[in-house]
């Protein structure tokens, strides 16, 4: 009884953090639709000039995708089996010197969002099909379960660490939320999904050294499909992810 009763606290703790997830894992790509020869990567130019780096699933887009516009801006999002947005975007505005995050599911704004402006958050958004939702970011009370952390925050804050990095984005009882950025004193800096406090769903990592890693994460290891690129943007490596290490190259 003691093992069982374990067992459900575990599962209650889990469902409860991770209810609100801004990426349905049930419909993202799968190690079995890599390992069938289903997925591919590709890079293409539109006919205006955006440059796209990305997998594709039956000639569609599935998956991280990055894509380079000819105004200097870029956009990083993720693309779920039926080829529609499904996690966090991220666009960053170079001449502006801005980026927004922004929470997708099935094509539509549906989440919490923020923008920053010469290092300061603006426009700290919810939204619901593609509306800004009045009632703000609101999450379900915990359950009996759920251990809170000891400031138990939910909302939009920035925390500091010990390993002197911070994080600014949402939270959820204390625990990393999403839409997120992390930053490392290293210069390391990470914008996606958080989800119990790790790195979860779509996100992208840049190194200091100057490579990004634009993909899928669990428990803070690169975990699905995902792509780098060195400093001066070549594809160096790409494919299906486990365990932060390539295990299916494409």
């Amino acid at each position: 009884m003691k093992r069982k009763a374990q067992i459900i606290t575990l599962v209650l703790l889990f469902a409860t953090l991770f209810s609100h997830a801004q990426q349905n894992q049930k419909k993202q790509v799968n190690k079995k639709d890599v390992k069938n020869g289903l997925i591919s990567f590709n890079s293409f130019t539109g006919e205006n000039g955006a440059v796209s780096f990305g997998f594709t699933m039956n000639g569609l887009i599935v998956g991280p995708n990055m894509v380079l516009h000819p105004n200097g801006n870029t956009t990083y999002v993720s693309y779920n089996k039926n080829h529609l947005m499904d996690g966090t975007m991220i666009i960053m505005k170079k001449q502006e010197g801005t980026t927004e995050l922004y929470t997708y599911r099935e094509n539509k704004k549906n989440g919490p969002s923020f923008k920053m402006v010469n290092g300061k958050p603006t426009s700290l958004d919810q939204y619901k099909n593609d509306m800004i939702d009045a009632n703000g970011f609101v999450v379900n009370p915990p359950g009996r379960y759920v251990r809170i952390k000891d400031d138990g925050v939910t909302g939009f804050t920035m925390e500091k660490y010990d390993n002197n990095s911070y994080a600014i984005g949402y939270f959820k009882y204390g625990y990393r939320y999403s839409p997120m950025i992390h930053v490392w004193e290293d210069g390391d800096v990470y914008y996606g999904q958080y989800l119990g406090g790790t790195r979860n769903g779509f996100g992208v990592y840049f190194y200091e050294g100057g490579e990004k890693y634009a993909g899928d994460w669990s428990d803070n290891y690169k975990e699905g499909l995902g792509f780098i690129l060195d400093k001066d943007g070549n594809v160096t490596e790409k494919g299906y992810y486990e365990g932060g290490v390539l295990k299916i190259p494409l």
